[in-house]
């Protein structure tokens, strides 16, 4: 009985995951087992500062509630100037049964494909635990120039949400 409780609150608690909004995130760093940039290098969340940030922290086995959401960022890939503005996108590994080397083989074709995102993998989804980040979901976050979440979505896109997104970039890049 303990354990269905226990259980049934944790469930409850990343449905309500929320990042703070109120200060910088945390630093965080992704190195060896733990993950790191596609390339192996490990990740410092410092790289976050000096620049808007556009990150999507995903779920491989959630990635379809982005669909609708791709021109969008396409659209900012083109448009915007990116000496001010960046998009990272990080997989959690540790939330999809899709082993580890299927996710790399198929990221390989994204970064010859966007080659201005910037991909990290999360192999033991430290971010959820770091930030709060809701687990076994697609979340993207609006981070501003001093490392501080003006924007947070989670789950599947609808067209007002994307308008919202869209309208927040193009003021804070601007």
């Amino acid at each position: 009985m303990k354990k269905t409780v226990f259980l049934l609150a944790l469930s409850l608690s990343s449905l309500f995951a929320a990042v703070d909004t109120t200060a910088p995130l945390p630093t965080i760093v992704l190195e060896g087992d733990s993950g790191g940039y596609y390339s192996g290098k490990s990740w410092n969340s410092e790289v976050l500062k000096g620049k808007t940030t556009m990150l999507m922290y995903v779920d491989p086995d959630e990635k379809d509630k982005g669909e609708i959401f791709k021109p969008t960022i396409a659209r900012f890939e083109k448009d915007l100037d990116f000496d001010k503005f960046q998009i990272l996108v990080i997989i959690n590994l540790n939330a999809t049964w899709k082993p580890d080397a299927l996710i790399k083989k198929m990221m390989k074709s994204k970064l010859d494909e966007h080659p201005k995102r910037t991909y990290i993998l999360d192999a033991d989804s430290v971010l959820v635990k770091g930030w709060n980040l809701p687990d076994d979901e697609y979340n993207t976050l609006i981070i501003n120039k001093e490392g501080k979440v003006i924007y947070q979505h989670q789950g599947e896109w609808s067209a007002p949400e994307i308008q919202k997104i869209d309208t927040l970039v193009q003021k804070v890049v601007h």
